[in-house]
């Protein structure tokens, strides 16, 4: 099942890509046909994606968790559902031809990893496990869409300084855009916030403390400091657009030093193997 379930997830990657690609083309082009038939090919990638977690949920008794592959084929799952309910709620699809080619990326890491079986260590055997991963991934895959609308904020304040910028015509207006870069940035904050708290009680079971400042404990308090800084700004300051957008990219950076630069930079008790 193990093979079937990576087959599953290649197959997810292409259809991914394909629909990056329409996505794009309709950035440039607006013609339905290609808006419909890119949502439709990321939703049939996602079923493919979920059948491949669930294949391998079956095969290794864990939820797909435990390395670097499964976390990111979990990772960037959880980015497209994310994605979705965005494009749903805001009703535009301009969005995911940002945010779609940069989920193909981190796919595209995974992609080339080794998929084989692995299993959890007895240490580690704990009904926190789940729940601490799980909200780690619906934390990050927020924080990257979030990354996306602070980039795309900061392109269309640009382009309202020039009246005939192909991007005024086409990015969302910049009040929607800090205002859905807020909602997502919420939640990833809650996710965020799980995350350490059922960290803590896992490494309390696992290996007797709460808090042991391993690298990867310390730079997720650093992300978390980040975006609570940007929530306590916005709210208690009245910072908006700009600056928060700033706030989004410099927080979405710790995220990546959090996941890539400490497993493979610093040495840990959350270094993967």
């Amino acid at each position: 099942m193990i093979s079937v379930a990576a087959l599953l997830f290649r197959i997810s990657f292409w259809l991914y890509v394909v629909s990056a690609v329409l996505y794009l083309v309709n950035l440039f082009s607006r013609q339905a046909h290609r808006r419909s038939v890119g949502r439709g090919l990321l939703a049939v990638g996602l079923c493919s994606h979920t059948a491949s977690l669930i294949l391998r949920y079956l095969s290794t008794g864990h939820p797909p968790f435990l390395n670097l592959y499964e976390y990111l084929i979990s990772f960037t799952w959880a980015a497209v559902v994310v994605y979705l309910v965005i494009e749903a709620s805001c009703k535009t699809d301009i969005y995911g031809a940002f945010v779609i080619p940069l989920i193909c990326v981190f796919a595209l890491v995974a992609y080339f990893l080794p998929s084989e079986e692995v299993y959890v260590m007895p240490a580690l055997k704990s009904a926190w496990r789940v729940p601490h991963i799980a909200t780690a991934v619906l934390a990050y895959s927020s924080f990257m869409v979030a990354f996306v609308l602070a980039v795309l904020y900061l392109t269309r304040e640009r382009a309202e300084r020039h009246t005939d910028s192909f991007w005024r015509s086409r990015l969302p207006q910049s009040d929607s855009l800090d205002r859905t870069m807020y909602r997502v940035m919420a939640f990833g904050f809650l996710m965020q916030t799980l995350l350490i708290i059922t960290g803590a009680m896992w490494a309390q079971y696992a290996w007797g403390r709460y808090w042991g400042w391993d690298p990867k404990e310390t730079w997720a308090l650093v992300t978390w400091f980040i975006y609570a800084a940007y929530l306590h700004t916005r709210v208690t300051m009245g910072w908006r657009g700009r600056r928060s957008a700033i706030l989004a990219i410099i927080g979405f950076v710790a995220v990546l030093f959090t996941l890539f630069g400490v497993s493979f930079l610093l040495s840990g008790l959350h270094s993967y193997a």
